[in-house]
């Protein structure tokens, strides 16, 4: 989906951007995100064309062939100016797979094509039906090269603009080759990397989420990395490594066979690292010893304050898309702002946020919040996103957002990283001291009073605030796990909360009423 500052509609914009883009550009640009960098080794991917047949990316490179990938949109005026100029028929013809349909049968056989629709709101059959033409039947002849209707392959290429042209050489390296002819395009072979002469295994690529975990000063998850044999001989055994301070966190051992240009995927599953920066090392008879090594480096949430925290947030124009929260060591929440009707539902894909139930924060505007600590304990600061672009609304037209944490002598002890987040971020602190109660602003003018209690079904929960507030009510069980959770927008004065637990079973349960920081807590006991 395509994001717009102005809020102009997907559908719209669809009916209106060709004639726009016929007249003065010839690229449509979806964001401002770059696609995969040249010489970046492609993950694979699986297909299906609009005839049904399969497509597997690696099992086309494995066999020798360079692949052509080509990722347009039926509403795109310069894809289909590109399309129906034939260069892509004209290589298919000459260089395509021998024995497939439109190949002649003197073919170099080198080339694969491979044509995607790539946009999410369009339907296969505008295909054949789109205002611009058939895309199946360009100026009335039959495409022969599969064509393919699957948007995720835009996603899969991170994709920037339409039409996207790439080439992938057999050694898996991609390169935007763009809106070449015939002659270029086949040209482009020539500069696919060829192997090494002996034995070369390297190190192409990591994936990991390890992260950090509370206030420890470690960090834990998964990692893997890509092997590829990058030399003209037979690998038949190599050992991965993986290193920090010196010592081997984790080793994995491969036995097998991986012939030219093959990949395969070393899985170390779970690890826990200690140190900031961690090296990956491939052991091997190898001719080339320049591709042996990968690092990477972690960032641990050690930050920590003295009874409070000063949360400064700067929003984007989508200010309605946020909620912020800060939760202890137990999962409570100690503070929350933003939209609490985002609350648990983001990275959506939609737009339109639900409405805040309290005061809305504004577009493009400052905000600062001094939250009190009464524990000493290890804080959680979580900020989420409805739309999942985070607050990086530059994409779209707009003004980027941020979030900063300053501890108690206003020194920067967290901070946002990157401005499009996804869904969510966050970052955990330590509180070393705990705030004292005298010195906390009472919101409540008086403690909560819960009636009937015990209770069976219902029960109304009272109490009286001194201003008009937002007030967030959790229910916990005795293991300090959240079952009920609401916000309420109260007036200064008497309030009331009526409570239904019918859900909850026969026990002792926990409510916290919880207003700028100030959380009160009375016993609940649920009798059936």
């Amino acid at each position: 989906m395509i994001k717009f500052v102005n809020n102009f509609k997907n559908t719209i914009m669809k009916q209106f951007i060709p004639m726009l883009l016929g007249l003065l550009m010839l690229v449509f640009t979806l964001d401002s995100n770059a696609q995969l960098a040249d010489g970046t080794v492609v993950p694979n991917f699986t297909t299906t064309d609009v005839n049904g047949n399969p497509h597997d990316l690696y099992e086309y490179l494995d066999a020798g062939y360079t692949v052509i990938v080509d990722i347009s949109a039926t509403w795109c005026g310069p894809c289909w100016s590109y399309h129906e100029g034939g260069a892509f028929e004209e290589i298919w013809e000459a260089h395509g797979p021998a024995g497939e349909p439109g190949v002649s049968e003197n073919t170099t056989d080198d080339v694969v094509i491979l044509w995607f629709e790539g946009d999410p709101g369009t339907a296969e059959s505008e295909l054949e039906n789109s205002t611009l033409g058939n895309w199946l039947e360009p100026n009335g002849n039959a495409v022969n090269f599969p064509i393919m209707n699957d948007n995720n392959v835009a996603e899969f290429f991170d994709l920037s603009f339409y039409p996207t042209i790439f080439t992938i050489c057999p050694n898996k390296r991609v390169k935007l080759t763009g809106q070449l002819n015939a002659t270029q395009h086949y040209a482009e072979l020539g500069n696919c990397e060829q192997p090494v002469e002996g034995t070369n295994a390297a190190l192409t690529s990591m994936s990991s989420n390890i992260s950090a975990v509370g206030c420890e000063a470690s960090a834990s998850g998964s990692l893997s990395v890509v092997v590829q044999n990058f030399g003209t001989s037979t690998i038949n055994s190599f050992t991965v490594e993986v290193i920090g301070n010196g010592q081997t966190i984790a080793s994995e051992d491969f036995n097998g066979s991986l012939d030219v240009f093959e990949t395969t995927e070393i899985d170390f599953g779970n690890i826990t690292v200690e140190t900031e920066n961690i090296e990956i090392t491939i052991t091997s008879s190898d001719d080339d010893a320049e591709d042996n090594t990968l690092t990477e480096s972690f960032q641990f949430n050690t930050g920590e304050t003295e009874e409070t925290v000063t949360i400064k947030f700067l929003t984007d124009n989508f200010a309605s898309e946020t909620y912020l929260e800060i939760k202890n060591e137990l999962g409570e929440v100690v503070w929350s702002e933003g939209n609490e009707s985002v609350e648990g539902n983001y990275n959506t894909g939609n737009e339109d946020a639900p409405t805040d139930p309290t005061t809305p924060l504004a577009n493009n505007t400052s905000y600062e919040w001094d939250v009190n600590l009464t524990s000493l304990d290890c804080y959680t600061f979580f900020i989420g996103d409805y739309f999942g672009d985070g607050l990086d609304a530059s994409q779209w037209g707009g003004t980027n957002g941020s979030w900063s944490i300053e501890n108690n002598n206003g020194v920067v002890i967290s901070q946002q990283t990157v401005a499009n987040f996804g869904g969510s971020d966050q970052s955990s602190f330590l509180n070393k001291v705990a705030a004292d109660p005298s010195s906390i602003e009472e919101s409540f003018a008086q403690s909560i009073a819960v009636y009937p209690n015990p209770v069976q079904s219902n029960t109304t929960i009272s109490f009286n605030l001194k201003e008009s507030s937002k007030v967030r009510l959790d229910v916990l069980n005795v293991l300090g796990e959240t079952l009920i959770s609401s916000n309420y927008p109260m007036n200064a004065g008497n309030n009331t909360i009526d409570l239904n637990v019918d859900k909850l079973t026969s026990g002792v349960y926990f409510a916290h009423l919880t207003i700028n920081g100030e959380t009160n807590t009375v016993k609940l006991t649920v009798s059936k």
